[in-house]
């Protein structure tokens, strides 16, 4: 099966690897508190968590307020956090494999409201492993988990969801090309894509 889509005799990939972009500064990333006592590791899982969560990030002091609200996906040392016009558009796309908790953020003494925490709630299998370059993770554990040095996608792999966590590699998120362009067309701030 040809998943490669033909473009003006280009071929265009199908799957990008979902990060942070270029741009994002350091001093941006914010500090996650869970009030409701749960480990901010269950967003990693890629499970729906329960409504009832309750979560606050905190953005530093010294950062300019309005240039921090200027990005749409913002990082922290947990779970990543959009902003209301992300979530609007994710939601008015019906864009699938993701979970929105409601998220309080906090800069300086002000607290913005209409945040969601994006929570991937599903995996599929992404890599071609033959061409991606890993190595056990622990040394003792030759067929435990990898960390991967190279990761290359794989054109034939058919997500089972429009936004995934790679079953080979769950801090990876992939999402489907309807997606990045999506995105794109939104100039949606924070992110960029890789394939």
């Amino acid at each position: 099966m040809q998943i490669k889509i033909l473009l003006e005799g280009q071929l265009v990939a199908k799957n990008f690897i979902l990060s942070i972009s270029d741009d994002y500064p350091e001093s941006y990333w914010l500090k996650i508190k869970i009030l409701s006592g749960e480990d901010s590791g269950v967003f990693k899982e890629g499970v729906a968590v329960s409504k009832d969560i309750k979560v606050c990030f905190e953005g530093s002091k010294r950062v300019s307020a309005s240039r921090l609200l200027s990005y749409d996906f913002l990082y922290s040392d947990g779970p990543n956090l959009i902003s209301p016009r992300l979530y609007e558009l994710m939601r008015a796309e019906n864009i699938s494999g993701v979970q929105f908790v409601d998220a309080d953020l906090l800069i300086g003494e002000v607290s913005y409201a209409g945040y969601k925490v994006l929570n991937v709630i599903d995996k599929s299998p992404a890599f071609n492993l033959r061409e991606s370059i890993s190595e056990p993770l622990l040394s003792y554990m030759p067929d435990g988990p990898e960390w991967f040095s190279k990761i290359v996608l794989d054109d034939e792999a058919i997500l089972s969801s429009d936004v995934v966590r790679a079953e080979e590699d769950s801090p990876v998120i992939v999402v489907t090309a309807r997606v990045k362009s999506i995105f794109e067309n939104s100039s949606v701030r924070g992110v960029q894509f890789k394939d």
